[in-house]
């Protein structure tokens, strides 16, 4: 309950991207604290259920599309959260890509997802593509992307929690774009 309070450290008039929003939960908490949540996926049946979760909720909007090439207009987002997605993708690169793309100057990027684990069944079980991501993978994606201000930490174990632990990366897109660098001819 605590951790809801968090909500509070959000502007109420940012535009929030919910990338890969699944059902819609994350959309859900988010939507009593900003002005506007974009939630993003690509699958129908994920989509169907977040519209049923969200219904109400008037600051919502939900989009179908691939991560990989978002449906969001470049600086459309204030902040944007990719929760539990990344290790479905097939370049978890072009979607960190595609959010900084999204993200207006001095945006913001969090990122939730399963450390590395050993759980090869879950690749046919549950359509894992990735078996959890590698701190130093992530960071180098995320300054590929052209985000700063990359910081990691690990997730508590929630009690009685049956899969790999998590992590929490933020980044942030630079407020001005570097000077381009003189050519030395």
């Amino acid at each position: 309950m605590e951790l809801l309070a968090a909500l509070g450290l959000l502007d109420e008039t940012w535009v929030v991207g919910d990338l890969g929003c699944g059902t819609g939960a994350v959309s859900a908490t988010l939507s009593g604290a900003v002005g506007r949540v974009i939630a993003v996926d690509a699958s129908r049946a994920m989509l169907a259920a977040a519209k049923k979760r969200l219904a109400g909720q008037d600051n919502v909007e939900l989009r179908a599309g691939e991560l990989e090439a978002l449906p969001v207009e470049d600086g459309e987002l204030d902040a944007a959260l990719m929760v539990l997605v990344l290790h479905h993708l097939p370049s978890p690169a072009a979607a960190l890509a595609e959010a900084a793309r999204a993200l207006r100057p001095g945006g913001r990027l969090v990122v939730v997802d399963m450390l590395p684990h050993d759980r090869e069944a879950w690749r046919r079980e549950m359509g894992h593509v990735w078996l959890g991501l590698p701190d130093a993978q992530l960071q180098a994606w995320l300054s590929e992307a052209g985000l700063q201000h990359l910081r990691t930490r690990p997730l508590p174990v929630e009690p009685g929690a049956r899969g790999p632990s998590l992590f929490c990366t933020t980044a942030r897109r630079p407020a001005t774009s570097p000077k381009p660098r003189a050519s030395r001819r």
